[in-house]
């Protein structure tokens, strides 16, 4: 089974192939033409929304990383914070790429419609 981390890689390098295809298709094809302003803001704006929520997510696994003990230490009870560094550790990856990815793709979208609308 895969883990999160591969599927986080595999969903970048799809929304990455998709984003191009999509935004080459709709500037060489001219029945589809008048879809570039959707295709490259959303494909742009998905991009840095995925970068972004994966550096939130390294700020926030350095964080919490950051004071965890020397593996052989003296055992200790679980708190809060290990649970929450477990629960980043082992499915942050996917959650914040793809929260990343539809917020990013979504502000584009609104932006080619308010410039198509101002035009």
């Amino acid at each position: 089974m895969p883990t999160p981390y591969v599927i986080a890689l595999l969903e970048a390098v799809i929304f990455t192939a998709s984003g191009a295809a999509a935004t080459l298709a709709t500037a060489f094809l001219s029945p589809y033409r008048h879809l570039l302003a959707f295709a490259w803001r959303t494909w742009l704006w998905g991009s840095i929304g995925l970068i972004i929520c994966n550096l939130a997510l390294l700020a926030l696994l350095f964080y919490f990383a950051s004071g965890v003990g020397i593996a052989g230490g003296a055992l200790r009870r679980y708190e809060v914070r290990d649970v929450l560094l477990s629960g980043l550790l082992l499915f942050g990856p996917l959650i914040f790429s793809s929260v990343g990815v539809i917020l990013g793709c979504t502000f584009g979208w609104r932006l080619a419609r308010r410039r198509l609308s101002a035009v």
